[in-house]
């Protein structure tokens, strides 16, 4: 345990050597280093690997998890100049996973024979007090992964009509977002809405407590986290880039855990098969196994798409 908080359970942890086919000088590519399961699965394969992420915090947790024998280089891509030697066995790269065509070619790295993306945001991020994630706790509504970003959630909820609100709401698949837009445009004018609770018990209100398995505000606080991170804009710049990255027969998977985030990726490699790019490995996204569940019910809404580059 780091930080008081545990370890985030990577989705698929030990599946995906056989998926992939990890081996010794595999080269992976992990695009979403987040507390270092996927990277330290491939490293234990004997396989090299590119880590990428924008949070400091992620790094050093990674660092910390992940055994000293696999000690990486960290890498600030707008500070080197020089390019990569081919004899690494471990680099992170600081950076946003958009960039990442152009990080590597601007290090010279070779083609890589598997690429993942798993943008689930990690236990470490949700649960962090100063993140604002989670409604556990009564903190500031900020949700932003890295403080680039200017815009936060509390700034959301401030300056957004009724109508824009419902359609944020909406891409968290939440039923009540009419409702839960009004309220909120109306409380706002009594008390500025700016911590976790605040809202949280504006849904439980007009949700009258009805949950089933998941919490109440689930839906609005990951459709909040969507849009302060541009999450789906983020998706939609990378996608293009990973046909690029992998030499002829790499595979590339993307791991998401909404239906919105998984009919993108569907419908990108659909695109990409039309153009003879790419040829999807599983027709249907592969769930996890009961096994999984039991370990981590958190991964219960995960899925994963896998396409296999042809040319």
């Amino acid at each position: 345990m780091k930080n008081g908080i545990e370890r985030h359970y990577s989705a698929y942890k030990g599946e995906l050597t056989k998926l992939y086919g990890f081996k010794k000088g595999y080269l992976f590519l992990d695009l979403t280093l987040g507390d270092g399961g996927h990277t330290q699965e491939a490293l234990e394969a004997g396989c090299r690997v590119v880590s990428f992420d924008i949070d400091d915090e992620a790094i050093k947790r990674a660092v910390n998890f992940v055994p000293e024998k696999f000690s990486p280089q960290i890498i600030e891509p707008e500070n080197t100049s020089k390019p990569i030697t081919r004899d690494f066995n471990w680099i992170i790269i600081h950076s946003n996973f958009t960039k990442v065509e152009e990080i590597v070619k601007k290090l010279e790295l070779p083609l890589f024979d598997g690429i993942m993306v798993d943008l689930g945001p990690s236990q470490y991020q949700v649960l962090s007090p100063d993140r604002g994630f989670s409604f556990a706790e009564d903190t500031p509504l900020d949700m932003r992964l890295t403080k680039d970003l200017g815009v936060t959630a509390a700034d959301l909820l401030a300056v957004l009509n009724e109508g824009e609100l419902a359609e944020l709401f909406t891409l968290g698949d939440e039923p009540f977002a009419k409702p839960l837009a009004r309220i909120i445009v109306k409380q706002r004018t009594i008390n500025p809405i700016k911590t976790t609770k605040q809202l949280a018990d504006l849904v439980f209100k007009v949700k009258k407590g009805r949950s089933g398995r998941i919490h109440p505000a689930t839906q609005v606080f990951m459709a909040l986290r969507m849009v302060v991170n541009l999450e789906r804009e983020n998706i939609n710049l990378l996608l293009p880039q990973l046909p690029h990255l992998l030499k002829k027969d790499g595979i590339m998977g993307v791991i998401s855990f909404h239906s919105g985030e998984d009919k993108l990726i569907k419908d990108f490699i659909n695109g990409e098969i039309g153009k003879n790019n790419l040829s999807a490995i599983n027709e249907k996204p592969i769930v996890p196994s009961t096994s999984e569940l039991l370990i981590s019910p958190r991964t219960r809404s995960a899925k994963l798409r896998l396409a296999k580059k042809t040319n």
